[in-house]
């Protein structure tokens, strides 16, 4: 390792070895050696000089650097290092383990106990959409028998007085858009006529066929009211939904339809506790 630059060695050599050079010279003069002699002596001392100057200074340089390196390695290093080494811990401090840490065995404990309880509710929920299922059917079913028995009221009912078989399937219609979608249809294709034995219904009969009909579903008063009033219309013209509303169950005399909040019979109760 050589710490100054090549050409400066060089420069001082070559000085140093003109001053000898020039020394030399002028001996050589003062004793009168004559040219030959003098540029001999000039040259031979001006190359020792040379060479040992600068291998010399080479050599010198060297083994200061080396030393230098050496030092520097051994003293200087190592305390840098230590230096680095006592930030790091300083900045990165050795989390101690908590005294609560589970051991590797409690984990393994604690993981199959929760898969012990996904398995558990998986099976949990697999039951209760199974049971969902068999819930929804049977619900289904008991709706269609409910609503066969309703339309089965229907039609004995209307029957006696004389209703033709497409005005029969129109009140069927309006019923099962009533109890199923909670829906009154206004505008009727087929028109219901008051002829006949028709005429000896009453608003009143009409209103407590509605009612019994409308109490097996506990379908509120203005829908039931529109239900009769579209319905049968002949009967109600220009009435008024919400009078209607309030006489639709009318016991206070005989009635060719009489109020009959259980027109089902036993199979209704059945179909209700279900």
């Amino acid at each position: 390792m050589n710490y100054l630059p090549k050409w400066i060695h060089i420069t001082f050599a070559v000085l140093l070895a003109l001053l000898a050079t020039c020394k030399a010279i002028l001996i050589s003069i003062e004793h009168q050696w004559g040219i030959i002699p003098i540029v001999i002596i000039a040259v031979v001392i001006f190359g020792l000089l040379y060479g040992i100057l600068l291998r010399g200074s080479f050599w010198l340089a060297e083994k200061i650097t080396l030393a230098f390196a050496k030092a520097y390695k051994e003293n200087i290093v190592p305390k840098i290092e230590m230096r680095a080494i006592e930030r790091y811990i300083a900045e990165h401090p050795v989390k101690e383990p908590e005294p609560s840490q589970k051991s590797m065995m409690e984990a393994m404990d604690e993981h199959n106990q929760q898969l012990n309880v996904e398995e558990r509710m998986h099976r949990f929920m697999m039951v209760c959409e199974k049971e969902r299922e068999l819930y929804i059917a049977k619900r289904k079913k008991e709706d269609e028998e409910k609503l066969e028995m309703i339309q089965t009221y229907v039609r004995k009912t209307l029957i006696p007085f004389g209703f033709t078989n497409e005005e029969l399937y129109q009140v069927n219609e309006c019923v099962t858009s009533l109890v199923v979608h909670k829906v009154v249809v206004p505008t009727l294709p087929v028109k219901i006529e008051k002829s006949g034995e028709k005429e000896n219904l009453t608003q009143r009969d009409l209103q407590n066929f509605g009612w019994n009909i409308a109490n097996q579903y506990n379908i509120e008063g203005m829908l039931t009211a529109q239900f009769v009033q579209y319905t049968f219309q002949p009967w109600f013209k220009g009435a008024s939904t919400t009078n209607i509303s309030k006489r639709l169950k009318n016991t206070n005399a005989k009635y060719r339809i009489p109020i009959d909040e259980n027109i089902l019979g036993d199979k209704s109760d059945d179909i209700q506790d279900g």
